[in-house]
């Protein structure tokens, strides 16, 4: 055995080492103590809620309906009546052309009508006495006139026999005979006519006539009126496509406009969402405002349509929505926010407070509360998938049942934990 003889150095090294180690000693108890000392932490009970299911696309405002307004006759523009973007109410008049060579050509027609309207009285009425008593005496005097040439006739026929008269005189004679014989037959037949009155056939021809007259003076009148152009339905005018001045032919355009009430909102679903939205589906649509981007206007839809026919690239199916009532918020080209509840049926969904979640780059967490083998309370991470939000509770998905309705959630204290933390409850929120 090697001896070492103590020096003044060895005892003041020795000193030095039993100080220090009986400080290390307290200050490593201290930190044991330290750790094993429970997180007062805050918590809330996990909620299970029935609701919808729900899904978010972005979509975009449509008109319910678009028109062009075109003019229906021929003519010159003469007032316009709108102003581009002004709101119009049904049957408001917004264009006019000028009407003055209808209304000319009305007048005529009113004319002609009157026309046929004096002669259809006329033979409806009938046949004067005076007229007939006219006739009557026109005969007779036809009558005499005949007796008058037979009687020259059996003159003019002897003397031609007995030679003192030629040929050429006798064949005068019988003319004249001939002449006033079918003068007399005309004359007769006028005035049968007058007494048997007017024909049946004459009638309806001039009441056709009648008919004829009044049916362009209503196709002048309708050309007066489609010469005004009126809104048809409520709406926004959007373009004007005209001017005071211009020609106008049947068929072109003169403004667009767009209803204004109800609208679509068109959303694109991928296919293994677009046979579970059905249609009466409900929808609610955010409008996001500059303020708040997360509390802006929302509006209530309905599904109406649903269009097989997707894009061959994306793999989306284009969905409308109509949207009653937007209190004149809304606007076609507008960007929306739609979440679509496809089906009617609810479903349980586990929620918790929106101060449980816990983020960070790698995942989302949040920290359930149990008790250990030794009674004490840990907490135990849970990775989750956060979902739609309730009012201040945010829905969660997770692998598993390593959450249960009714179990307790930190919302408080919660950034520092470590799994099989010991905690403390100090507050309890329910």
């Amino acid at each position: 055995m090697r001896f070492y003889k103590i020096t003044p150095y060895l005892i003041k090294v020795a000193f030095v080492v039993l100080i220090i180690g009986g400080l290390a000693l307290p200050s490593s108890l201290y930190a044991q103590k330290k750790k094993d000392r429970p997180v007062p932490v805050g918590v809330a009970k996990a909620r299970e809620i029935a609701t919808h299911s729900s899904f978010e696309y972005p979509g975009t405002v449509q008109a319910w309906a678009t028109t062009q307004l075109a003019s229906e006759v021929d003519g010159r523009v003469d007032k316009l009546l709108f102003q581009e973007g002004q709101y119009v109410r049904k049957g408001t008049p917004l264009v006019k052309l000028r009407i003055d060579p209808f209304v000319i050509q009305r007048d005529l027609a009113k004319a002609e009508k009157k026309l046929v309207e004096a002669r259809l009285e006329e033979l409806n009425t009938g046949t004067r006495p005076e007229t007939i008593e006219a006739a009557k005496s026109a005969v007779i005097q036809s009558k005499a006139r005949v007796r008058l040439a037979d009687n020259e006739l059996k003159r003019i026929k002897k003397l031609y026999k007995d030679g003192v008269l030629s040929l050429d005189e006798f064949d005068k004679a019988d003319a004249q005979a001939q002449a006033a014989q079918a003068e007399l037959e005309e004359k007769q037949s006028m005035l049968n006519e007058l007494v048997a009155g007017p024909r049946s056939e004459k009638i309806k021809q001039e009441e056709a006539n009648l008919k004829a007259a009044e049916a362009r003076i209503q196709m002048i009148q309708d050309n007066i009126n489609r010469a005004t152009l009126f809104a048809p339905f409520h709406g926004y005018i959007i373009k004007k496509e005209t001017e005071v001045g211009q020609w106008l032919e049947q068929g072109d355009p003169a403004l667009s406009m767009i209803r204004a009430r109800p609208l679509k909102v068109e959303v694109h679903v991928p296919q293994f969402q677009f046979n579970q939205i059905e249609i009466g589906s409900t929808a609610k649509i955010m409008l996001e405002s500059y303020e708040n981007h997360s509390n802006g206007k929302s509006f209530k839809g309905t599904v109406i349509e649903k269009i097989r026919s997707g894009d061959p690239v994306s793999r989306t199916f284009p969905i409308r929505i109509k949207v009653a009532k937007t209190n004149s918020k809304l606007a076609p080209g507008m960007l929306v926010r739609v979440e679509l509840k496809p089906g009617k049926k609810k479903r349980k969904t586990l929620f918790v407070p929106k101060d449980a979640i816990v983020r960070s780059p790698r995942e989302t967490v949040v920290w359930v509360v149990r008790k250990s083998k030794d009674k004490s309370l840990k907490v135990h991470k849970v990775v989750v998938q956060t979902g739609r939000l309730e009012q201040n509770l945010i829905a969660i998905g997770f692998q598993g049942k390593k959450i249960k309705p009714g179990d307790w959630i930190v919302i408080q204290g919660n950034e520092r934990l470590k799994p099989n933390s010991k905690v403390n409850i100090v507050k309890k929120i329910h």
